[in-house]
């Protein structure tokens, strides 16, 4: 009787162990896919990143250009250069918030 009770509980264990390696292989499986998603995802984030960066380089050369055409043209005196300064200021701090919004 007791090499029964041994083997009974021994059964009982090994069928324990058995359903926690189960779900372990369940939440594994989970996580794994999980994981493929979300690399998915910072693949098509990184690559709208760059088309922003894009942007933002185009939009500041047209902003340097257009800048440039200001100081050449007639209304180029119309501010002096401390009000250059301040609004070329203002500017890359705009520039500075948009960068850090979207690396964030």
């Amino acid at each position: 009787m007791p090499d029964s009770s041994k083997y009974d509980f021994f059964m009982d264990e090994l069928s324990s162990l058995e359903k926690q390696v189960y779900k372990h292989i369940q939440r594994t499986s989970e996580v794994s896919e999980e994981n493929k998603t979300l690399h998915k995802r910072i693949k098509q984030l990184e690559k709208e990143n760059e088309v922003l960066k894009l942007k933002v380089d185009d939009i500041e050369t047209k902003l340097n250009n257009a800048f440039i055409d200001t100081e050449n043209s007639q209304f180029g005196g119309l501010l002096n250069d401390e009000e250059k300064t301040q609004l070329k200021n203002k500017i890359n701090d705009l520039i500075s918030k948009i960068d850090f919004h979207l690396r964030s």
